[in-house]
């Protein structure tokens, strides 16, 4: 056979150049042919040159039919980190899909088990892929991520009742934040029994809300001179840590914690479960510590406060049910301690003794001598009228207007009648306000104004216009009072004495009387009574008010 001499090159078609797929991770590969062994000792000695690559692929050598076909080793060359990659034909395109980086505990072993389970679920018989396994993935990290989420929103009691404090102790059904007596209710139960609750000063602002002042107790910070005020709620848990002994009020503090309570902040047994699992038998456990009808009705009100605000924020889930608190039973004793003068009533020559004695201390307690007799003439409750603004009355219409906020019950306005009684009243107050000994108060706004505020505020309006600037107490005026007439009794026994006469002896109904005092069911309230029945309100109060003849008056022009 003859040799053929000049045997001319042979030069590949651009299509047999170009066969390979274009979404490749690399146009070229070099020494694609190249295949490496597939065992942890061939990839531990695995050191390529890069040249100008950042990075390099090199097939494994496995068997074509089994389930590690399409695997191979990616090593960078910035880190030198090598990475099991699979790749697979999917929707007529090459994908990659990295399964893990080679290192002690995930080697060929450990990869060619997770690459089976992927290999079942994402191929059919034939071995062809029917399903992307990145797809997968991405599904399985998605449910994951709401796992992770829903267990990020559990929150525990502890950390529940943080967050109710920060956020102001916001009420259950209406708009805005529980009023201030309220509030110091809620922090005795919720994380009182401690030093950490002699830091707070508990306000309400005008239209009724309350809120927490931070202040420095000078009993515990008597060595300490230069104490500040702790900065927020964040910085007063800082500084009492729940269920720490060293700040818990010891049961020798008899003005405090007489009974050696602990609140449920402070309480590990309770304190550390999640919300969700505060249920019933818990709460029932929390309050058999706890003695006496009146203090459980408290305790249970607190709880509710508190698992309705965890339930309101979303921390009890989407489907919370029903509230755990309302099956928790607290039976009434046989035997109650009632309040004092809850069932008691003065006399109508009682009443004419409290008032001459009040005529004589008028010097000694301004101010305090006209809510008290107020308290007599109208059967208000006292921090009814110590809310009274001189804005609030109308003498044209003979009312002093009770806007809702500013009584007990928040539905509905309410007024009280202008009676002759109670314009001496007044007219006794107005002549207090244009005295110049007491200057100090000639702009608070407060028909009843208190003096326990700095002199260097009086002309701060924004400070002269707070809660700050009403009288907050009578109680040595009202001990002067029963002294000097020589009568038993409270101030609150003055509601049931003006129901009492007014229906003894003016012969008014109960149904007439309860809206004279206030005494009104919220359920049962018809909230345009006050509006529709003016005429009807007022003709009764003239009736009682005659009763108080013992009490002059007189115009001052």
């Amino acid at each position: 056979m003859t040799k053929l001499i000049n045997k001319p090159n042979y030069f590949p078609s651009k299509e047999t150049i170009n066969k390979r797929d274009k979404n490749f991770p690399f146009s070229k590969l070099p020494k694609e042919k190249e295949t490496l062994q597939f065992n942890n000792k061939a990839i531990e000695k695995y050191l390529p040159t890069f040249g100008t690559q950042r990075q390099l692929i090199i097939p494994f050598k496995v068997p074509l039919k089994s389930h590690l076909k399409g695997l191979k080793l990616r090593m960078s060359f910035s880190t030198k980190n090598k990475y099991f990659v699979l790749f697979y034909w999917f929707n007529n395109r090459y994908n990659p899909m990295t399964l893990g980086m080679y290192k002690p505990g995930f080697g060929v072993k450990e990869v060619s088990v997770k690459l089976f389970d992927i290999y079942e679920k994402h191929t059919n018989d034939k071995g062809i892929w029917i399903r992307d396994p990145r797809l997968t993935k991405v599904d399985e990290e998605t449910k994951i991520t709401k796992s992770q989420f829903s267990n990020s929103q559990k929150k525990t009691v502890r950390e529940t009742i943080e967050l109710l404090c920060m956020a102001g102790f916001p009420r259950q059904k209406m708009g805005g934040n529980l009023t201030a007596k309220t509030i110091a209710n809620v922090v005795r139960v919720l994380i009182g029994y401690s030093w950490r609750t002699a830091h707070l000063r508990y306000r309400d602002h005008n239209e009724g809300s309350g809120y927490v002042e931070f202040r420095v107790n000078k009993t515990y910070s008597r060595r300490n001179k230069n104490a500040k005020a702790v900065d927020g709620w964040e910085g007063l848990f800082k500084k009492f840590p729940p269920g720490d002994p060293k700040h818990f009020l010891l049961e020798t503090s008899k003005t405090r914690n007489p009974n050696g309570y602990r609140s449920l902040y402070d309480n590990d047994e309770f304190g550390k479960l999640l919300m969700e699992d505060f249920t019933v038998g818990a709460i029932k456990r929390f309050i058999s510590g706890f003695s006496g009808y009146g203090t459980k009705i408290q305790i249970l009100y607190s709880l509710k406060v508190l698992w309705t605000f965890a339930k309101d924020t979303g921390i009890l889930g989407d489907k919370p049910g029903e509230n755990p608190v309302i099956e928790v039973p607290n039976k009434k004793p046989v035997i109650t301690q009632r309040t004092p003068g809850t069932d008691s009533a003065f006399t109508l020559p009682e009443l004419e003794k409290i008032y001459k004695a009040s005529r004589e201390l008028e010097d000694e307690y301004p101010f305090q001598v006209q809510l008290i007799q107020m308290e007599m003439f109208c059967g208000r409750r006292k921090p009814e009228l110590m809310k009274v603004q001189e804005q609030y009355i109308d003498y044209s219409n003979r009312q002093i207007h009770l806007p809702a906020h500013t009584h007990k019950i928040r539905k509905v306005d309410q007024f009280i009648t202008i009676t002759e009684p109670v314009a001496m009243v007044l007219e006794n107050l107005k002549r207090l306000k244009m005295d110049p000994k007491y200057e100090k108060i000639k702009d608070v706004p407060w028909i009843f104004p208190g003096f326990r505020w700095p002199k260097e505020k009086r002309h701060d309006m924004n400070f002269i216009n707070t809660e700050m600037t009403k009288m907050k107490t009578v109680h040595h005026c009202w001990e002067a009072i029963r002294k000097l007439a020589g009568i038993k009794g409270t101030q609150n026994m003055f509601r049931k004495t003006y129901s009492t006469i007014g229906k003894d002896e003016a012969n008014l109904s109960s149904e007439h009387m309860i809206r004279l005092t206030g005494h009104l069911n919220e359920d049962t309230l018809d909230r345009y009574y006050y509006k529709s029945h003016k005429e009807v309100i007022q003709k009764d109060a003239d009736k009682v008010a005659t009763l108080f003849d013992f009490a002059s008056y007189k115009r001052t022009g």
